[in-house]
């Protein structure tokens, strides 16, 4: 839990950093010569910290097969992995934007057919196939740094489990 909370700090700090690096580029007017290189003016490190979260609640959903809400979470991930292949992200001349969208998205369409399937041992076997495709993007991005790992508990105030049939 610590290591989590630590974590979750570190990605906090680094969001207020790219917030005011990109307020102040707003201000120098060089940020208008950047649109060029990008076309989604928000940091990176803002969407990949929601990426995270909803990652972890949509294994949190799965595992209590509460498919409902596990394809609420994986429509999530999607969306915003169009935001950002649609950013046009590039990263010290990496591009995220295309990494994202031939490494990840062919991961979310298989977490897509384990909840479809209502399947908790596919989707548990695709979630894990996703974290180590999210970690080789990670080092094919030069940020290798970041190592995602499968959740390990609920951090979040709410409950992950399926409604009772009645």
């Amino acid at each position: 839990m610590r290591h989590f909370i630590r974590i979750s700090g570190l990605l906090v700090l680094a969001l207020f950093i790219g917030i005011a690096c990109q307020q102040q580029q707003d201000k120098s007017g060089s940020h208008a010569d950047s649109k060029e290189q990008y076309a989604d003016a928000t940091p990176l490190i803002y969407h990949m910290s929601f990426m995270q979260r909803y990652s972890h609640k949509l294994y949190l959903a799965g595992v209590e097969k509460n498919w409902e809400l596990a394809d609420v979470y994986s429509h999530e991930i999607e969306e915003l992995s169009e935001t950002i292949i649609n950013g046009n992200h590039v990263d010290d001349g990496v591009d995220v934007s295309k990494l994202l969208e031939t490494m990840l998205l062919p991961q979310i369409e298989n977490i897509e057919t384990a909840i479809d399937a209502k399947d908790k041992e596919l989707f548990e076997s695709n979630f894990q196939t996703m974290i180590q495709t999210c970690n080789q993007c990670h080092q094919a991005a030069n940020y290798g740094a970041v190592k995602v790992t499968v959740p390990e508990g609920n951090p979040f105030n709410q409950d992950f489990s399926a409604a009772i049939e009645k």
